[in-house]
């Protein structure tokens, strides 16, 4: 939003830019997972644009519905991101890397 973008423009430009980056990251060392990279990279793209959508649902609401100062609306869709996507790529991503499933097999 420095640059002059709107808001919305701006939370695209920073998620597209660290879509990739996030997903090897999470992959090698977040979940430390020897999953297949094409099977998981498409559930990771998937859980990215679900939780995506629940981003910009939530910054939409939070300028439009509550009248949030647009940085305070960008930090509580960039919370809200953060955690649903934690949850799903724990969960649904790299769901053969998560110790609490091993267990239940």
């Amino acid at each position: 939003m420095k640059c002059g973008t709107s808001p919305v423009v701006a939370n695209i430009g920073g998620y597209a830019i660290g879509l990739a980056l996030s997903f090897f990251v999470s992959k090698k060392l977040v979940f430390r997972s020897n999953g297949r990279f094409v099977e998981e990279g498409l559930r990771y793209l998937v859980a990215f644009f679900a939780c995506f959508a629940v981003n910009l649902a939530t910054l939409y609401i939070a300028i439009n519905e509550f009248h949030l100062n647009a940085n305070l609306a960008q930090l509580l869709a960039t919370v809200t991101y953060t955690a649903l996507m934690y949850a799903v790529t724990r969960w649904f991503v790299f769901r053969s890397a998560s110790p609490l499933l091993k267990h239940e097999r």
